[in-house]
């Protein structure tokens, strides 16, 4: 069991205007330029593809090639869960904003229409997944969100908390192993977040917790 680093969190500035936060946010992160982001993205997408491929060819070749899946697969030991807070730096992906901050420290990210979550995790036997929301531009992209583990909808529920906090709590199904999955968040558009400011965003994240599909965390 592997248990996800904390990076050390920063503090927010004091004393800046909502106006030119939101501003910054929507500046692309320095560890992330734009067209590394697109490219890296692109790449992984290509070779997530010839990936699936060559393990489908060793699951379904028989003998010395379903030998070599299963050497493969015990070569490289993933964790069964994972905890992703929006300021870890294993929180990698596209679609999301800097990092913002709540009053009482907590970090975040905004979303556009879409983004995607890296996840390195043992998701054979299943798992469940809890995303925290902490923020929307519009209630209905609450509403019409979904989320997907590649190419695969997961079921689940969306439940509001207090005036802007949001949970999805939903299950994986089981799934054939496989080193690593896109984790997506689409909902039905997005919305300018304030008056004056060219910055359109829909929801709000701060932490995406998978675990063993039994310890699902349905009270919230």
């Amino acid at each position: 069991m592997v248990t996800p680093v904390k990076t050390d969190k920063k503090t927010p500035e004091k004393g800046t205007s909502a106006q030119q936060t939101v501003r910054d946010l929507m500046v692309p992160e320095k560890r992330f330029p734009k067209s590394a982001v697109d490219y890296i993205d692109a790449l992984l997408g290509i070779q997530r593809q010839q990936f699936e491929k060559e393990l489908d060819l060793l699951r379904h070749g028989g003998g010395q090639k379903e030998a070599n899946f299963q050497a493969l697969k015990s070569t490289i030991s993933l964790p069964d869960r994972a905890d992703f807070f929006a300021d870890d730096d294993g929180f990698t992906g596209t679609g999301w904003s800097q990092l913002g901050y709540r009053r009482k420290g907590e970090a975040f990210r905004w979303m556009g229409r879409m983004a995607s979550l890296l996840l390195s995790v043992d998701l054979e036997a299943g798992a469940s997944v809890r995303i925290e929301g902490s923020g929307f531009s519009r209630r209905r992209y609450i509403r019409d969100l979904t989320v997907w583990l590649d190419d695969s909808p997961i079921k689940g529920r969306i439940k509001r908390q207090g005036l802007n906090r949001w949970v999805f709590t939903g299950t994986i199904a089981k799934r054939t192993w496989r080193p690593y999955s896109i984790l997506r968040l689409q909902t039905s558009g997005q919305s300018r977040l304030a008056v004056g400011v060219d910055a359109f965003v829909s929801l709000a994240v701060s932490r995406v917790t998978i675990t063993p599909a039994s310890n699902i965390p349905i009270n919230d």
